[in-house]
């Protein structure tokens, strides 16, 4: 029986030489390989020698290559050739130049801006999956590389599934990273495209906060507490993340599935709502310029002193402040004097500040509010 080994540098596969071990992990390595006619630097992806004879892994490595072949996507690492070389499978992939999001964020402090842009990547290489029926079922920070451009690429759709092929793992049987595996997985119900969104928010509540959302001893701890710990509200860990961030994360981590947002894009908007509208620009103001919360019948004044708006417009910026805090917290205040120094008139000012909560739910409770 012929023994399979790793490839060396040097060695030449198909039209590829091996220059150097880029990676190993649980079933499989990465070379960084050369074209031999263009002299393209690319990444090869091959078995480990003592995995190729698992009829289950073979299929699924298979299978990766198959619906990569499907995507072409700007934050998705593309697909350029497979073939076999003495009976091994061989995938050639774009080879991405830059460090993974996990050593990024242990590397050095990211901006809430930065995580957000890198946030907006991610799900839109999600939302672009999703629709052609693929849920990639293992996002965490290692599976993100960050290029040299500082641009997201989405790795390892190793046990991604589409809904056209048929389900490998046996009910019942969990696959991924157990940190970062939604609720309804660890149960052994099939994963949707909700348990990459659940995915991608524990992704957001570590990389932001420096701690998972859930924990554990043991793997079996970590499950438990998937299924039945509710993760502190990430401002709680990060008091300079905006209220609104906080919740859009904790809506991405809720238990049930349908308590989730509905898609990749769904998310993607409710990170742009929490986002929008300066509320970035009030986290980078110096704590002397913050306005402090006063009563429900002070006028808005604008960050000069000048009454806000047309500068005769009064707002009840007291009262609006203590009904968006109960969706968004503390930093209603802050959000409420900042809109009413641009607004012209109540209705304006309520409707932009509704654009801040995250739940279409409760942004329709909010403006009913004004009419109580």
């Amino acid at each position: 029986m012929q023994i399979l080994m790793p490839f060396v540098t040097g060695q030449r596969v198909g039209d590829y030489e091996i220059v150097r071990v880029l990676g190993t992990g649980g079933l499989g390595e990465v070379y960084e390989v050369r074209h031999a006619i263009s002299q393209r630097a690319e990444a090869m992806k091959v078995l480990l020698p003592d995995r190729r004879a698992g009829a289950e892994i073979g299929e699924r490595f298979r299978r990766e290559i198959q619906m990569l072949g499907t995507l072409s996507h700007p934050h998705i690492a593309s697909l350029h050739n497979a073939f076999y070389h003495d009976g091994q499978l061989i995938m050639v992939m774009e080879l991405v130049s830059g460090e993974t999001l996990r050593s990024k964020a242990v590397r050095t402090l990211l901006s809430v801006p930065l995580v957000l842009r890198y946030a907006r990547q991610i799900l839109s290489a999600l939302d672009y999956a999703h629709q052609r029926g693929v849920v990639h079922r293992d996002i965490k920070p290692s599976n993100i590389m960050v290029t040299t451009e500082d641009e997201v690429k989405l790795l390892d759709f190793g046990i991604a599934i589409s809904d056209r092929s048929v389900e490998l793992t046996a009910p019942g049987f969990v696959v991924g990273s157990i940190s970062y595996l939604s609720p309804e997985q660890i149960s052994g119900d099939k994963a949707t495209a909700r348990s990459d969104i659940y995915a991608v928010g524990v992704t957001l509540y570590e990389v932001l906060t420096g701690r998972l959302p859930v924990g554990g001893t043991s793997n079996f701890g970590i499950m438990r507490a998937h299924l039945t710990e509710q993760p502190l509200p990430p401002i709680e860990l990060n008091p300079r993340l905006p209220a609104a961030l906080s919740g859009t994360i904790l809506k991405a981590l809720e238990k049930k599935p349908e308590d989730r947002f509905t898609s990749a894009q769904e998310f993607l908007a409710a990170l742009n709502a929490s986002s929008g509208s300066g509320i970035e620009d009030i986290y980078s103001m110096p704590t002397s310029m913050l306005p402090v919360a006063g009563s429900s019948g002070e006028r808005a004044q604008s960050s000069v002193g000048q009454p806000a708006g047309s500068g005769a417009q009064e707002f009840p910026i007291g009262e609006i402040t203590k009904k968006l805090a109960i969706y968004i917290g503390p930093i209603a205040s802050v959000l409420v004097r900042k809109l009413a120094a641009r607004c012209t008139d109540l209705n304006q000012l309520y409707k932009e500040a509704a654009a801040h909560i995250p739940s279409e739910a409760d942004r329709q409770r909010f403006l009913q509010s004004r009419r109580t």
